[in-house]
């Protein structure tokens, strides 16, 4: 049974930013805490059908894919293999939206878990995402400082 979380978090930083640093889709890892590795699996960098491998911290592996990009805007990531973790697949949507003085990101999860422990990875995805948004507004705040 698929599952869905939603998080949001307006960052200090502008739409431009924030998507330069979403669009840099192989190197996660430079900036979001939640990934030890992360490299490109296709010639591909950006767009649709790019992919990449990232080793998760503490434990696991995704496989990822680009299914929709609106540059600038909005981002659909599926996950195609995911290794040590209780997840069938998943589709992450970002979503980069200006709001006053800064942008308002969203993230849409929706996943089908392994065996019963949805309500639990509920609130660990959820904590991860608010992570991943505080990561993300450090890293597109750096070059501007």
């Amino acid at each position: 049974m698929t599952r869905t979380i939603s998080v949001a978090r307006h960052l200090d930083a502008s739409p431009e930013e924030v998507w330069a640093v979403l669009a840099d889709f192989p190197n996660i890892a430079t900036w979001n805490g939640g990934v030890k590795t992360s490299y490109a699996t296709s010639a591909a960098t950006k767009g649709v059908g790019a992919t990449r491998h990232c080793d998760l911290a503490p434990v696991g592996a995704l496989e990822e894919t680009v299914r929709e990009w609106e540059p600038g805007r909005r981002m659909v990531v599926s996950i195609d293999e995911a290794r040590r973790l209780p997840l069938r697949s998943a589709t992450a949507t970002f979503v980069v939206e200006p709001k006053g003085r800064g942008t308002e990101v969203s993230i849409e999860y929706s996943y089908d878990p392994q065996g019963p422990v949805g309500p639990v990875m509920d609130r660990q995805l959820t904590k991860g995402f608010a992570g991943f948004l505080a990561d993300l507004e450090l890293a597109a705040t750096a070059s501007t400082g």
